[in-house]
C-alpha cells in the first residue's frame, strides 16, 4: 500500500494577506447619495401625500408641508457646501466648538423657539416633478462617478510592489517601494464620517502614501475618498513589507 505525500495547506489568512488588491478613489460627487435619496423620499411624500394645484391648464402635484421642501434644500445644500469646505482634526474640534457657541447664543437671546416659528413662515414647495428630475440627475451622476470613472484609473497592490493602471490607456506604472510610509489621513466628520456612511460599517478617507524608486527619486499620491481606508492602509503596509 502507498501513500501520496501530501502538503500542508496554506492558512487562508495568509494568502488572503498576500492576494493583491486595488485602490479606487472617487471624486467628492460620490456623496451625491445623500441628494438623490432625499429626493427620493421626497417623491413618495408627494406622491402619497400631495395634493393638486392648477397652474394654467397643467395640473401639479405639490406636497402641502413646507417642511418637505425646507428638508430638501437643507440636505442638497449641506452636502455641496461640506463637501467642498472639509473639517479635519483640529479644524472639526472647532467648527463643533463654533455651532455650540452660536446656538447658546441663540438660546440665550432669542430662543430657538422663535426661529423655528420664522421658519415656519417660510413656504418653500416644489412639484413632483421637480423631484423627479432631481433625482434622476443626481442619481446618474453618482452612478457613472461610483461605478465607471473610478474604475477608469486605480491603484494596484501586490507583494512588494505599487503601481497605477488606467484600463481606458491600457497604461501601467509600477514601482517596488523603499522607505514606503503609508498613513490614513484624520477624518472629515460630516464627509468621510456621516455621508461616507460609517454608521453602517463603511465611511470613507483619504490615503496617503509616499516612497521612494529605486534608482533615485521619489513618489507622493493621495488616494481621495476611499472606501473602508482603515483596513486597506493595514492590508497595503502587510504586502508592501511582505509581512503574512
Amino acid at each position: 500500500m502507498t501513500t501520496a505525500a501530501t502538503t500542508p495547506a496554506q492558512p487562508a489568512e495568509a494568502s488572503e494577506v498576500l492576494r493583491g488588491f486595488r485602490i479606487f478613489e472617487y471624486s467628492d460627487l460620490v456623496y451625491w447619495w445623500a441628494i438623490w435619496f432625499a429626493a427620493l423620499i421626497c417623491i413618495v411624500l408627494t406622491s402619497v401625500g400631495g395634493e393638486s394645484i392648477l397652474i394654467g391648464d397643467k395640473a401639479l402635484k405639490v406636497h402641502p408641508s413646507p417642511w418637505v421642501g425646507i428638508g430638501f434644500m437643507v440636505v442638497m445644500f449641506s452636502t455641496l457646501i461640506f463637501t467642498q469646505l472639509r473639517a479635519r482634526g483640529l479644524y472639526a474640534v472647532i467648527l463643533l466648538m463654533g455651532v455650540a457657541l452660536i446656538g447658546l447664543i441663540v438660546h440665550i437671546t432669542i430662543g430657538w423657539a422663535l426661529i423655528f416659528d420664522q421658519i415656519t413662515l417660510i413656504k418653500v414647495h416644489m412639484n413632483l416633478a421637480f423631484y423627479v428630475v432631481v433625482f434622476v440627475v443626481s442619481f446618474v451622476i453618482w452612478f457613472y462617478t461610483t461605478f465607471v470613472h473610478a474604475r477608469l484609473t486605480y491603484g494596484l497592490v501586490n507583494p512588494g510592489e505599487v503601481g497605477w493602471y488606467s484600463p481606458l490607456t491600457g497604461q501601467f506604472e509600477t514601482f517596488r517601494p523603499l522607505n514606503f510610509q503609508v498613513l490614513k489621513r484624520s477624518d472629515d466628520i460630516i464627509v468621510h464620517r456621516i455621508l461616507g456612511l460609517r454608521f453602517l460599517g463603511l465611511g470613507t478617507g483619504d490615503i496617503d502614501i509616499k516612497f521612494d524608486v529605486p534608482g533615485g527619486g521619489s513618489q507622493h499620491h493621495v488616494f481621495k475618498n476611499v472606501w473602508r481606508p482603515g483596513a486597506k492602509v493595514a492590508r497595503l503596509e502587510r504586502l508592501i513589507s511582505g509581512d503574512r
